[in-house]
C-alpha cells in the first residue's frame, strides 16, 4: 500500500476554513498525495476513513484514496503531475493529474497512439479543489506585517485592508424580475469547487473513497457524527432549486449552486460499496461495479446514465458553501416591493384620492429582494441511518426561522410611533423573502396603525440558527435592515359628534381620528408638514350633494371641531363625514373601489360608516323634547380632546386625559380596559367638574397594540352617556 506524502505551500493568499477553532485563516496548507489537502499538518494517510476524517487536521478531500503519484516509478508508461497556482485573483487551484491507484499503475487507460494502438498506460485520476478568498470585507491577513517602503505589489503603498475586487455577479431574480447584483464571494465564507476529469476510482470496500470536507478535531465517539450524503445528486440540485433540504440531513442547498449553509463541520461521502471485476469458481465472470460517481460525464449522455453497475449519474463538479471562521455572512437587502392582495406585483390598492403603501386598504404583501437569504428549514441529523445498526440514531439538527418587524417613525426622531410585526415571513430563494402586513384587529380595514402617518419605514429581517451537530457556532442570529417609503397617510376619520342633529341651525361637529397635523420626515430634502385643508359632507345615497364645512378648526392630530350648515332641505338625510389633508381625503368607503381585496370592508378604517355619519333631522329648534319629529333630551355627554402617557417615579405608567362636558364621578375605559383607579387632575373653575383625568394601571393593556386605544369617558346620571371613542395614540414600551 502507498504511504502517501504531504507537501507544505504558504504564501500571502488567504484560505477561510474551519469554523470556530484557533486557526480558521490559512496561509499554507499541505498538499497530500492521496487526493487530499490539509492544513496545519500533513497527512501520509492512505486509507480513506470516516473516523480520521472527523477527528484529524481539517482536510478538503476531492478524493481521498491510495493514489500513487509516483507511479512513474512503477511503470514508465504512466506520467502522474501534481500541479498548483492561481487560477484568478481570488481563486487558488491544486490539481493531481493521472495519478493511478497505488497497486493499479499499469492498468490505466489513455487514447490511441499513433498507430492506432491503444495506450493502456498514462491517463487515470485527474481532478482538482479550488479554494476561494471570500474577497469582501477586511483582508483575514490585515494583522500581517507589511513593508509600505517596499516598491513591489501593493506595498507601494499603505495597505488599506481591504480585499479585492469585489465586483457583483448580477441576476435577474424569477419571481419579481428584479436584477440583484450580489457578491459571489460572501464576506467570511470559504468557497471550495472540486473539479473531476477521468476517474478510475471504484471506492470498494478494500480501497475506499471520501469525497468532501472536514474542519477536524471532531468527536469521533458522537455517533454517527454528520451522515454521509449523496453528493452527485446534492450538486446536482443545487443547480436547479431555489433551497432544497440535502436528504433531510444537512440543510439547505445553497442558491449560489453550492452545497450547506457554512454552519456544517463536515460534508462528505464514503465510497465503499464498488466491486472490482473478477471470475468466480465456476467461471463465471464478475463485471467491475462503480460506487464513485464522480467524474467528467463527457459529450455522451448515455454512457453517464445509471446503470446496474452505478446508481447515480456521473457528476464532473461539486461545489461546497464551505465554514469560515464565523457564522455565515447577514443578509442584504436591496428593495422592497409592495403589493395587495389579489393584485398585480408592485400595485397597492387605495381609495381614489390617495397614493402610498399607508393608505393601502387591508393587508400588504410584501417581497425583499436581496442576497444571501437562507430557508426556513427543519433538518434531521443521519436519517435511515438505522438501516445500517439496527439501532435509531435519527435525532433532531439545527433549526432556521425568520421573522421580520416593520418600524414606522413618521418624523424620524428616532422614536418609532409603531412597530408592526410581519406574518407569513418566508424565504423563497436565496434573493426573495415574502411577507405580510396584516390587518389590524382594531383597525381591520388597514395594516397601519393610526399613529402611523408615513413616511420612510424600517424592515429587520431576522434569522435564528439553533442549535444541533450541523451548526458549528451554536445558537446564532443574522439581520439585514430594508427600508420601504411608505407614502403620505391621509386623515383617518374614527368617529363624529354629535351623530344626528336638526337641519336648521349651524352643527358643532367634534371630529376624531389621526394624522390630522404629523411632520414627515423626508431624507435629504426639507420636511414634510401634514395639515387639513377641508372638511365636507358627502350624502350616503346621493355622493353628489356636497356640504362643505363652513369653517374648521384643528385642535390637535386626532380632533376637529367643525361647523356645519346643512339647511332644512337636506332634512331627514345621512351624511358621510370625510376630511381632507396633505395626504388626500379620508376613507370613507361608500363603494367598494377597483381592485379592493376580497373581504376588506367599507367605511373607515375600522370597517364602520355609522361611526362617521351625521344624519340630519326634519326639526328645528326651539321644539318639545318627546313630540314628534322633535329629537330626545340631549345626553351629559363628555368630549375627549387629548391623551398623555407618562410614567410616577417608582415606574407605574399611567394616562393623562383632557375633555370638555366631564361630570363630577365620570368613569373612563381604554380599549375597553377600566383603569385600577381614577384621579381628578384639574377642574372647570367653580366647579368640581374634572377636566384631566389620570388613569392610573392597567392603562398599558387597552393602548395599542393590545387593545384598540379608543378611550371612553361615561358621565353619571340620568342623562349621561358615553362620549364618542377617542382613539390614543400613545403607546406603552415593549418591556
Amino acid at each position: 500500500m502507498g504511504t502517501g506524502s504531504g507537501a507544505l505551500l504558504s504564501g500571502g493568499f488567504e484560505f477561510v476554513f474551519g469554523g470556530p477553532v484557533a486557526n480558521c485563516v490559512w496561509n499554507g496548507l499541505f498538499i497530500n498525495s492521496n487526493g487530499n489537502v490539509t492544513f496545519g499538518v500533513g497527512s501520509t494517510a492512505n486509507i480513506a476513513n470516516v473516523p480520521d476524517f472527523r477527528v484529524g487536521p481539517p482536510r478538503i478531500a476531492p478524493a481521498w484514496a491510495d493514489l500513487n503519484p509516483s507511479a512513474r516509478a512503477v511503470s514508465c508508461g504512466t506520467f502522474p503531475v501534481q500541479a498548483l497556482g492561481f487560477a484568478n485573483i481570488n481563486a487558488f487551484k491544486v490539481r493531481w493529474i493521472n495519478v493511478p491507484e497505488f497497486g493499479r499503475e499499469a492498468c490505466t487507460g489513455g487514447a490511441p497512439g499513433f498507430n492506432g494502438v491503444v495506450n493502456f498506460a498514462g491517463a487515470s485520476n485527474t481532478f482538482s479543489v479550488t479554494l476561494f478568498d471570500d474577497g469582501t470585507g477586511i483582508d483575514e491577513n490585515a494583522n500581517q506585517p507589511l513593508n509600505p517602503a517596499n516598491p513591489s505589489g501593493n506595498n507601494a503603498v499603505p495597505f488599506d485592508l481591504q480585499e479585492g475586487p469585489t465586483d457583483l455577479r448580477y441576476t435577474r431574480e424569477p419571481n419579481t424580475g428584479v436584477i440583484v447584483g450580489c457578491p459571489p464571494r460572501p464576506e467570511g465564507s470559504g468557497i471550495i469547487v472540486l473539479d473531476f476529469c477521468r476517474m478510475d476510482l471504484l471506492g470498494t470496500d478494500d480501497h475506499p473513497v471520501i469525497t468532501g470536507y472536514s474542519i477536524g478535531g471532531l468527536n469521533p465517539l458522537n455517533p454517527p457524527g454528520l451522515c454521509e450524503i449523496n453528493l452527485s445528486e446534492a450538486a446536482r440540485a443545487a443547480d436547479t432549486s431555489a433551497f432544497g433540504v440535502i436528504q433531510g440531513t444537512i440543510g439547505a442547498i445553497n442558491c449560489a449552486c453550492c452545497i450547506g449553509e457554512g454552519t456544517e463541520p463536515t460534508i462528505f461521502e464514503l465510497f465503499n460499496e464498488g466491486l472490482r471485476a473478477g471470475t468466480g469458481a465456476g467461471g463465471e465472470v464478475t463485471f467491475a461495479r462503480a460506487d464513485f460517481d464522480l467524474r467528467f460525464e463527457g459529450n455522451d449522455a448515455a454512457l453517464c446514465s445509471p446503470a446496474a453497475r452505478q446508481r447515480d449519474l456521473n457528476r464532473g463538479r461539486v461545489c461546497f458553501f464551505g465554514v469560515g471562521c464565523a457564522p455565515p455572512a447577514n443578509p442584504l437587502c436591496q428593495v422592497v416591493i409592495a403589493t395587495s392582495p389579489g393584485s398585480a406585483q408592485g400595485t397597492v390598492v387605495t381609495t381614489p384620492t390617495t397614493t402610498g403603501v399607508v393608505n393601502a386598504l387591508c393587508a400588504v404583501n410584501l417581497s425583499l429582494v436581496g442576497c444571501g437569504f437562507l430557508p426556513n428549514e427543519t433538518t434531521i441529523i443521519c436519517q435511515g441511518f438505522q438501516s445500517e445498526t439496527g439501532i435509531p440514531l435519527q435525532r433532531p439538527g439545527k433549526t432556521v426561522t425568520t421573522a421580520a418587524t416593520l418600524t414606522c417613525d413618521t418624523n424620524g426622531d428616532g422614536v418609532p410611533e409603531a412597530v408592526i410585526v410581519l406574518t407569513s415571513v418566508t424565504p423563497v430563494n436565496c434573493n426573495l423573502i415574502r411577507a405580510t402586513i396584516p390587518v389590524l384587529a382594531s383597525l381591520p380595514g388597514t395594516a397601519f396603525p393610526a399613529a402611523c402617518c408615513g413616511g420612510v419605514s424600517t424592515i429587520l429581517v431576522t434569522t435564528t440558527f439553533s442549535i444541533g451537530d450541523n451548526n458549528v457556532f451554536g445558537a446564532f442570529t443574522r439581520t439585514t435592515t430594508c427600508t420601504l417609503n411608505l407614502g403620505t397617510r391621509a386623515p383617518v376619520v374614527i368617529s363624529v359628534t354629535p351623530s344626528s342633529g336638526p337641519c336648521g341651525i349651524l352643527e358643532d361637529v367634534l371630529i376624531t381620528g389621526a394624522c390630522f397635523t404629523f411632520t414627515q420626515a423626508v431624507p435629504g430634502t426639507a420636511p414634510i408638514i401634514g395639515t387639513v385643508t377641508s372638511v365636507f359632507a358627502l350624502e350616503l345615497t346621493n355622493t353628489a350633494n356636497r356640504i362643505n364645512a363652513q369653517d374648521f378648526t384643528v385642535l390637535n392630530a386626532n380632533l376637529i371641531d367643525a361647523h356645519f350648515a346643512f339647511g332644512s332641505v337636506n332634512a331627514g338625510k345621512k351624511f358621510v363625514i370625510f376630511v381632507t389633508g396633505t395626504g388626500g381625503t379620508s376613507r370613507g368607503l361608500i363603494t367598494a373601489v377597483a381592485g379592493q381585496p376580497a373581504g376588506c370592508p367599507l367605511g373607515n378604517e375600522l370597517g364602520f360608516l355609522d361611526t362617521i355619519t351625521f344624519t340630519c333631522n326634519s326639526n328645528t329648534l326651539p321644539c318639545t323634547p318627546g313630540t314628534p319629529g322633535c329629537p330626545p333630551t340631549p345626553l351629559d355627554i363628555a368630549v375627549v380632546t387629548s391623551c398623555k402617557l407618562d410614567r410616577q417615579d417608582t415606574g407605574q405608567f399611567f394616562l393623562d386625559i383632557t375633555g370638555t362636558n366631564i361630570k363630577d364621578g365620570a368613569t373612563a375605559t381604554v380599549g375597553g380596559v377600566t383603569p385600577k383607579k381614577i384621579k381628578v387632575i384639574e377642574v372647570s373653575p367653580g366647579t368640581t367638574n374634572p377636566t384631566k383625568l389620570r388613569l392610573v394601571k392597567k392603562v398599558c393593556n387597552g393602548l395599542q397594540p393590545s387593545g384598540s386605544g379608543n378611550v371612553i369617558i361615561t358621565n353619571p346620571g340620568p342623562n349621561g352617556g358615553a362620549s364618542q371613542p377617542f382613539l390614543c395614540t400613545e403607546r406603552c414600551p415593549v418591556q
